[in-house]
């Protein structure tokens, strides 16, 4: 995951725009949504990852990954999508330790920044 390149892939977000012929209200109403949802998958992933809910640290993390990848927060999605492996792993092998928990949340937290800064740069809050 590189840190210099865009958290946004454009072409989506081009994507995205063109759903309303470029007027932008679609997208801005994406991002909100997405700024909505994301915002509590965040404190819903912290939360799960501290009470040791594997399971639905997976289902949090899996449908982080599918809102982000739609946004094209692709980096973001990949972060996730290794969230929701290892805590499925977890779950499977039915072990309490979750080796790269924090990690994977400090690299989750480092793009879920940078993809809420590029959206606001995007998409002001207003």
């Amino acid at each position: 995951m590189s840190t210099t390149t865009d958290p946004l892939d454009r072409a989506q977000i081009d994507l995205l725009l063109s759903l309303d012929d470029g007027a932008g209200e679609a997208l801005a109403e994406i991002v909100g949504e997405y700024r909505t949802v994301s915002w509590q998958g965040r404190d819903d992933l912290r939360r799960e990852l501290r009470d040791g809910d594997h399971t639905a640290l997976s289902h949090t993390a899996h449908s982080l990954k599918g809102a982000s990848a739609n946004l094209g927060a692709n980096d973001l999605a990949q972060v996730c999508a290794e969230l929701e492996m290892h805590a499925r792993q977890v779950e499977l092998v039915g072990s309490d330790e979750f080796a790269d928990a924090d990690a994977l949340m400090e690299r989750f937290e480092a793009e879920f920044t940078r993809v809420q800064v590029a959206l606001m740069l995007l998409v002001p809050e207003g």
